[in-house]
């Protein structure tokens, strides 16, 4: 009779207390408390319900709620009326299984708190656990959820914190009804009301010291070490889950030289500036910028392959050359540039530190080509030139540089006939020292543009007949610089006749067919191919599709029929993002 007595209709005074409760509730839950570690809110009306239900019964505690559930259901009609529905039915559950166990522990209704402790105690935590229970069997029905990614242990910790505080604020709020009755509830929601403010205060300065942890203070970018943690946090959800992102390394050309020319401070600006334009190209992709070190960021592109990430950057690195700044006018490239290296995440990479490695082979791999480019991640090309014939190239490399002040096209050039040398040579018939030959005269083929005249190297019109004279004699110069040097006399017919052509029209000798030097012959295939792919400013550059297209035409006047096709083979099949469309042999 006692237990039945519980379950009544409300007399006048519970329904003022109904009321109060009711409208208390909806107060609060604009007054939520958040939790400080992800952000997740969690209100207290919950709170005013479960002392309801203790502290005056099962009826006065369902009647409240479900008036608060009107009001809300009024207040939020775009939710729809089914999720209302689930919401009370369980809280109505948790409610009346929390007064079961409170009643048949030995609770009473209106006794002091120290007496009902241990009823108190165990209503509660049936309250909690009937929650989780609830919650649980919601993620494990649904299968677009994965139960172990959503009760993880950064969770549950934050459900349990939530739920302490709401059991402990339910209990405060019982002594405060039974000692202070309506003014208890007032003192009870200024509470809550305090407890959100300070919480949220917590939370907006937490934020701030995190950012400054984060955050470089130069350039407002992620720092290194965010970046590295991060990384590692993508890398094993990726392993775990499956996908794919990219990281791209770049470093701004020469900024060096720009410090030297202009002091710290302009160096800072330039940074800066930078800074905010990768941010700013990269916010609406997801993408994370981050300033690596020095003059070097880095930038995580999830759901990105390496061919889509490679684009990007490359078009990233022309709108930077096109950007204006103060004093890049006395760098090489009188531009903003930077170099960039790419690598992919693979499945059977075992941690990040690998995938980071192989976008710094391919950065270094970037600069050593001339810088202001884009390079993918490539273990066979990046292998041949960490291979390259040290000594001599260093030497070389010493020569080719004072192209880079005057010329910077044939430098880039020369750098990029070099790598196709390269390439090239592992899939002819070539004996080791012709290989070594063919990448040497590669990379110094067009040293003799040193004597050129700036103002001939760099017209954008069409050359004059004595300059277009001036001009051929490039390949003479050449050749005497490198009789001066003594060391590479084997390079010499490559950077003497490398213009000759097939057929016998071309310079410097007229010579024909099989009376070029063989790798002569190669040379000018793959020095064509470039200069015809190249950005230059008296030309229109061809894509490698009509590249191809070329050579085949030119086959067997211009070229050496027998070259051609090996060459054209191996653009496809180590270029093919650059392959447009499919080529027709002839």
């Amino acid at each position: 009779m006692v237990f039945r007595s519980y379950f009544h209709l409300p007399t006048v005074e519970e329904w003022v207390w109904i009321y109060f409760l009711a409208i208390t509730a909806f107060f609060l839950t604009y007054f939520e408390i958040q939790v400080v570690e992800n952000k997740n809110t969690f209100s207290m009306d919950s709170a005013i319900f479960l002392a309801a239900a203790l502290h005056f019964g099962p009826s006065v505690a369902i009647w409240s709620f479900l008036l608060f559930s009107l009001v809300r259901i009024i207040y939020h009609r775009h939710i729809p009326l089914w999720a209302h529905l689930l919401n009370f039915s369980m809280y109505l559950l948790m409610m009346v299984a929390a007064f079961l166990l409170f009643f048949f522990f030995g609770g009473k209704i209106g006794d002091e708190v120290s007496e009902n402790l241990y009823p108190y105690i165990f209503s509660l935590t049936v309250y909690f656990a009937i929650n989780i229970l609830i919650i649980a069997g919601f993620y494990l029905t649904d299968r677009s959820k994965k139960f172990n990614r959503v009760f993880n242990i950064g969770l549950l910790k934050e459900v349990f914190f939530a739920y302490f505080v709401t059991l402990l604020l339910s209990l405060v709020l019982i002594i405060l009804i039974d000692n202070e009755g309506f003014f208890g509830l007032f003192l009870f929601t200024v509470l809550v009301v305090l407890l959100s403010i300070t919480f949220g205060k917590v939370l907006e300065w937490y934020q701030e010291m995190a950012n400054q942890a984060n955050k470089d203070y130069l350039t407002g970018l992620y720092n290194h070490g965010y970046f590295k943690d991060y990384l590692k946090e993508l890398f094993r959800e990726t392993k775990r889950t499956g996908g794919q992102f990219s990281v791209a390394f770049l470093d701004l050309d020469d900024f060096k030289k720009y410090n030297d020319y202009h002091g710290h401070v302009q160096g800072d600006r330039l940074l800066k500036f930078v800074g905010e334009y990768l941010k700013n190209e990269t916010k609406d992709r997801g993408f994370t910028v981050a300033r690596y070190g020095g003059e070097e960021f880095a930038i995580i592109l999830p759901k990105t392959e390496k061919h889509e990430a490679a684009a990007f950057m490359d078009q990233l690195r022309k709108k930077l050359n096109d950007t204006p700044f103060d004093g890049v006018e006395r760098l090489p490239y009188r531009c903003i540039s930077f170099s960039c290296g790419i690598a992919e995440y693979e499945s059977d990479m075992y941690e990040e530190s690998e995938l980071l490695h192989k976008a710094d082979q391919a950065l270094y791999y970037s600069k050593a080509q001339g810088k202001n480019n884009v390079q993918l991640y490539d273990e066979k090309r990046i292998s041949r030139d960490a291979l390259k014939f040290k000594e001599d190239l260093d030497a070389i490399e010493e020569q080719l540089k004072l192209l880079l002040y005057k010329d910077v096209y044939t430098y880039r050039h020369s750098k990029r006939v070099f790598t196709y040398a390269m390439e090239f040579s592992d899939r002819l018939p070539l004996t080791e020292e012709e290989k070594r030959t063919l990448i040497l005269g590669a990379l110094v083929h067009d040293i003799g543009k040193i004597e050129v005249s700036r103002d001939i190297i760099n017209k954008t019109g069409k050359l004059t007949s004595d300059e277009w004279e001036m001009m051929k004699k490039h390949v003479i110069w050449g050749k005497e610089i490198v009789l001066s040097d003594g060391r590479f006399e084997e390079v010499i017919p490559l950077v003497e006749l490398h213009h000759e052509r097939y057929d016998g029209r071309g310079y410097p000798y007229g010579l024909k067919g099989e009376e070029i030097p063989k790798l002569a012959r190669i040379l000018c295939i793959i020095d064509s191919f470039d200069a015809m792919t190249t950005d230059r400013p008296y030309q229109r550059t061809k894509t490698f599709s009509e590249a191809i297209v070329e050579l085949r035409r030119c086959s067997g006047t211009q070229f050496d029929p027998q070259y051609v096709e090996p060459f054209i083979q191996m653009i496809e099949e180590y270029y093919p993002e650059k392959i447009t469309n499919k080529t027709v042999s002839t």
